[in-house]
């Protein structure tokens, strides 16, 4: 006696008007939009709510968090913006490498981080030019914060508390590529590469990996362009 067939509850497809009979799930392109401006408002109520949050401290007020401890930082930039000399251009946003780091006001910090760490103060300005173009609030798509673009776990094993504050985020920065230099045996190439992409990624590589080419050209042209620039 042959056992009674079931058949899975499964709900027939929509199919369009027209004669095509072709199959979809969709009843209307109606429907689409509607799920779509539900989608924006309730994104907008998350952002009004985030702004409001966030209107009561001033517009150079940065508040950060560490991922360890759990202290929370209020961080102004206080720095003398007159000493700042990065030029904008009516045309473009851009800056000219030389002009933009042969004086910034966080010069101070990287001569202080230069002479500590026994780096060229030369390198570490391109290191900064390279990853935030010397933005203490510049945080990337990945997580990276301020002007040397440390992460939040890195900066803590570097001693730095607050990545956001200029000082801390260059003396972390400095000791970063110090520590990488000394790893690879005063190798610059490796060094940047293993400061931007990771040790362990040098190693696999047996050098500088393909993707970081780019990254470690760019900083070595900024660290000739500020040598020059200040030799003049």
């Amino acid at each position: 006696m042959l056992s009674p067939v079931t058949y899975p509850n499964i709900k027939p497809l929509r199919t369009f008007s027209d004669s095509s009979k072709r199959h979809t799930t969709i009843t209307s392109f109606d429907d689409v939009l509607n799920d779509k401006e539900k989608a924006i408002k309730t994104t907008d109520t998350d952002n009004n709510k985030i702004n409001e949050k966030n209107s009561s401290y001033n517009d150079k007020d940065v508040i950060y968090t560490n991922p360890k401890t759990g202290d929370v930082y209020k961080y102004k930039d206080v720095a003398d913006e007159s000493n700042n000399c990065i030029k904008k251009s009516s045309g473009s946003s851009k800056t000219t490498s030389a002009a933009s780091m042969k004086k910034t006001k966080y010069d101070s910090y990287f001569k202080a981080a230069a002479k500590k760490y026994n780096v060229s103060e030369s390198l570490l300005k391109a290191i900064a030019k390279a990853e935030s173009d010397f933005n203490p609030n510049d945080v990337s798509s990945a997580g990276a914060i301020g002007i040397m673009q440390l992460m939040p776990e890195t900066a803590a094993g570097l001693g730095v508390k607050n990545p956001y504050d200029p000082k801390q985020n260059i003396m972390g920065g400095a000791k970063c590529i110090s520590l990488k230099l000394k790893e690879f045996n005063g190798n610059v190439r490796l060094a940047l590469a293993a400061y931007n992409a990771g040790s362990g990624a040098v190693r696999r590589n047996g050098g500088v990996p393909s993707y970081c080419k780019s990254y470690v050209n760019k900083v070595l042209s900024y660290k000739k362009a500020y040598e020059t620039a200040k030799a003049v």
